[in-house]
């Protein structure tokens, strides 16, 4: 047997401040899509289908995330950076184990990554 994941989607409860983050920091050319009565918006990250999702629509009431992502980066700074400059929040510091740097940050909605550059 084999899996492929093609798509997620997330809850947002700050859809604007979402777009623009993932917009700028990854580079997802969103589209609106109205469906459920709202506006939800869907990418490509990758080859990975994201869509954004009202947190209210998908009935998720949790405060903070229940899944974490690893991101391999090429530029650690210039993402941190850019991270926080789209509303990103950095969950600590700078961590090095071997040739592995990595980082902590927290989305606009509080989702968190770990973004690493080997």
């Amino acid at each position: 047997m084999s899996f492929q994941i093609t798509g997620l989607t997330i809850a947002v409860t700050n859809m604007e401040a979402m777009l623009a983050f993932y917009s700028s920091v990854f580079d997802i050319k969103f589209q609106a899509k109205e469906m459920y009565g709202s506006t939800l918006y869907s990418g490509r990250w990758g080859q990975l289908e994201v869509l954004f999702c009202p947190a209210e629509i998908a009935q998720n009431t949790a405060t903070q995330n229940r899944h974490q992502f690893d991101i391999i980066v090429s530029d650690l700074e210039k993402t941190i950076q850019n991270g926080l400059k789209n509303g990103g929040e950095l969950m600590g510091d700078i961590q090095i184990e071997g040739k592995t740097r990595s980082v902590g940050i927290y989305d606009p909605d509080r989702n968190s990554m770990t973004f690493k550059q080997i």
